[in-house]
């Protein structure tokens, strides 16, 4: 597993490549709606807020809960733009196919047999995951397997062409703390957002190696835009027991759903109950 890029870029991305050895490149760098270069600002309007943010030396990833909450989406950024774009599995056997017609859960022949042979290949010492490299210049896709399944596709970008991205202003997510810093779910889905908020509470410490679990939650409407689903405030504790507080999630839009059926049109009406508790347990 690599988190970082660190591993022979130069190699694979400064000599010219054969026809048969490039996948197919997304329009201008572009994996997950995110085009290496893109000021991180601009991806709320897309992904919305990241369920987490990590330091990864000077940089920092940024990560979002995407496709039905089955993968995660890391990108990188430096000086506030984005460096490189990974998608990695949260869900075993969650179906997601790349823009090279890649699947998850592909063999690594499987995936030479489509793309043809791989740039560079190489085994990380660490688990013993095997990368294969496909260039596309000025970009190269990485495809990880684990147990010889794929389960990580990464877009990264030549030395050269990083060093020419422009710093972009600085952007932080929003923080949940009020309706006006209300964290953003994009696209809001109804069926989705409680997997959402969950993995957003669990991956979010607190207290003494505490994280946060949800013990209610309400929705609040937004008038102005007759939305009676816009926000959702979810109370939480620290499972450490220390603190409690509200978090304040955006979830405008929510009652038109898209999915691979077209879009869904929700009537608030036929909603049970406004606030809500989180279900017990199954038993044991």
């Amino acid at each position: 597993m690599r988190p970082l890029l660190v591993l022979p870029v130069v190699l694979v991305l400064s000599s010219g490549i054969g026809a048969a050895q490039a996948a197919p490149a997304p329009p201008a760098g572009t994996f997950e709606d995110v085009t290496i270069g893109e000021p991180m600002g601009n991806l709320r309007f897309t992904l919305g807020d990241p369920i987490q943010v990590n330091a990864a030396g000077n940089a920092v990833i940024w990560r979002y809960l995407t496709h039905g909450d089955g993968v995660y989406v890391d990108v990188l950024a430096r000086n506030n733009v984005a460096q490189s774009v990974t998608v990695t599995s949260r869900l075993s056997g969650v179906n997601y196919v790349a823009p090279s017609g890649v699947a998850f859960w592909m063999t690594a022949d499987q995936v030479r047999a489509k793309l043809g042979p791989a740039r560079h290949e190489s085994t990380n010492s660490d688990d013993g995951s095997l990368d294969l490299w496909y260039a596309a210049l000025p970009y190269a896709w990485i495809y990880e397997f684990h147990a010889n399944k794929l389960d990580f596709i990464q877009l990264i970008a030549s030395p050269d062409l990083l060093r020419q991205l422009s710093p972009a202003p600085a952007a932080t997510p929003n923080d949940g703390t009020s309706l006006a810093n209300a964290i953003w779910i994009r696209p809001p889905n109804l069926l989705a957002n409680s997997v959402w908020i969950d993995a957003f509470l669990a991956t979010n410490g607190c207290g003494h190696g505490g994280h946060w679990k949800e013990m209610s939650s309400k929705l609040v409407a937004d008038a102005a835009k007759n939305d009676p689903m816009a926000y959702l405030v979810v109370h939480a504790r620290c499972s450490d027991g220390s603190t409690e507080r509200d978090f304040f999630f955006d979830t405008h839009g929510m009652l038109t759903m898209h999915g691979n059926q077209g879009t869904i049109y929700v009537d608030p009406s036929q909603l049970p109950q406004i606030e809500t508790s989180p279900s017990p347990p199954p038993p044991r």
